[in-house]
C-alpha cells in the first residue's frame, strides 16, 4: 500500500527531501497503521504531536492507514 506523507517544522529532516511539508511517497504493508509510518521514517513515536490523515486530526497512533491516505506528522510546535 502506497500512502503521501508530508513531514513539518523540525520531522522534514526524515523525509527524503529534507523540505518541510514537501510530500512523498511511503510503501507499507496493507495492515499498516499509523505507528508502523512512523516507525518506518525512524520518528520517535513519543515526539509526534499532531497527525492529520486526510484532513483530520487523529489521537491515536493505532489508526489503520488505508491505499493514499495522505499524512502530515507534526511535532510540538512552540513559540510567542
Amino acid at each position: 500500500m502506497r500512502v503521501e506523507v508530508r513531514l513539518y517544522a523540525t520531522f522534514a529532516e526524515f523525509a527524503p527531501t529534507h523540505g518541510a511539508g514537501d510530500p512523498f511517497h511511503v510503501e507499507l504493508e496493507p495492515t499498516a497503521t499509523l505507528t508502523n509510518l512512523i516507525g518506518k521514517l525512524g520518528i520517535p513515536a513519543s515526539e509526534v504531536h499532531l497527525c492529520i490523515v486526510n484532513g483530520r486530526p487523529i489521537h491515536h497512533h493505532a489508526l489503520r492507514l488505508r491505499e493514499a491516505d495522505r499524512v502530515g506528522l507534526f511535532p510540538p510546535v512552540g513559540g510567542g
